[in-house]
């Protein structure tokens, strides 16, 4: 299979490297290292629920995840993760699509795909990879659609995109955001674009269930849009029954669950701040600001790669190369915001070979 990539390859890695999957602590997937209470008795009900086909209008779902976020069950798509919404939603679109950068690689790769021109524009690195509106406005006339992650993956800064969205339906543009990390966010209601849905029919917004959540191989997303007409397009490509039944069963009590939410919020708040106290005392490093479960990291004494295997075969520590990421060179990393003791181990290795 074609290397696409991504973090996560614990398994790949653990072959090379001749180590035990088991023993590799994986700082390159953001997940949250909190788990749902009564996960298992969840699982064993959708395990019943397995001797039926799933609903192929996915009702009960959609019903759930309206609750959740307050939005008509009508704009919901739901997919097997974010990722099938992404592939979907770029069969169902004008044909230019620009990307700010750097960012997650699907985007692109799902584009150029379904035959769509991109034009990679580039966020601002000095301002915190801030979106720079005059910049957008000199290259608005080159696309039909825009991308945006908020909270930006590689680097975890959200921001306000209220002026770049009516920037955007001024000139007849669509805005798709990916909000897959959003959650993370401790001003939640100030920053994501879910209210406005109804309002403008030139945004489509991206959302991810299993990395909030902590359950990654769920493969569980949804789309939000209120133009019927992508609606449609999107389930004219759409295939059936994409979405299993422990899903659909999960959706019955994870989004109700706000001492989970509430908990899992909190924890972020703080340990982003004990993790960025303790990470720029090391000297050689830049790190940069994030509102999310992880931390773009620049290094300025040795290379990405280098570090990687370091901190690998001394820590069975695992990060992410982030220098894939289109806009940045092999100087930088990123790592998950996992639980306090595996983010002290990083820390330790991270200080001992960079030094203090």
């Amino acid at each position: 299979m074609k290397d696409l990539g991504h973090g996560a390859n614990v398994e790949y890695i653990a072959k090379l490297y001749d180590k035990n999957p088991k023993d590799i602590i994986d700082f390159s997937s953001n997940i949250n290292p909190k788990v749902i209470p009564n996960l298992e008795k969840y699982i064993l009900e959708g395990l019943e629920e397995c001797r039926s086909y799933p609903d192929i209008n996915y009702t009960n779902l959609k019903n759930n995840i309206s609750k959740y976020i307050n939005v008509k069950s009508d704009f919901i798509i739901p997919g097997n993760g974010a990722t099938e919404i992404i592939y979907l939603l770029m069969k169902s679109i004008g044909k230019k699509i620009a990307i700010l950068n750097p960012t997650f690689s699907e985007y692109e790769r799902s584009a150029k795909l379904s035959g769509l021109e991109v034009i990679n524009l580039a966020l601002d690195e000095k301002k915190q990879f801030g979106i720079d509106l005059d910049y957008i406005k000199a290259n608005i006339e080159k696309f039909d659609s825009l991308f945006v992650c908020n909270p930006n993956n590689p680097n975890g800064k959200v921001k306000d995109l209220k002026e770049l969205l009516d920037l955007m339906k001024a000139n007849n543009k669509l805005l798709i955001v990916d909000e897959t990390f959003m959650e993370f966010v401790g001003d939640e209601e100030k920053y994501s674009l879910v209210k406005f849905i109804d309002k403008y029919e030139n945004l489509f917004i991206l959302k991810a269930v299993t990395k909030f959540f902590g359950m990654p191989g769920l493969r569980l997303g949804y789309g939000l849009t209120s133009n019927k007409e992508i609606i449609e397009k999107i389930y004219n490509y759409k295939e059936p029954w994409t979405i299993n039944s422990f899903a659909d069963t999960l959706s019955n009590y994870i989004f109700t669950d706000k001492k989970y939410i509430k908990d899992s919020k909190d924890y972020y708040i703080n340990e982003r701040k004990y993790m960025l106290q303790e990470l720029r005392n090391i000297k050689n490093i830049v790190v940069y600001d994030s509102d999310t479960n992880f931390l773009l990291i620049r290094l300025n004494t040795k290379r990405a790669n280098a570090i990687k295997v370091e901190l690998l075969i001394k820590g069975n520590i695992l990060v992410r190369d982030a220098s894939n990421f289109i806009c940045l060179d092999d100087s930088y990393i990123r790592i998950a915001i996992k639980s306090h003791e595996e983010n002290k181990i990083l820390i330790k290795y991270m200080k001992d070979l960079l030094g203090d």
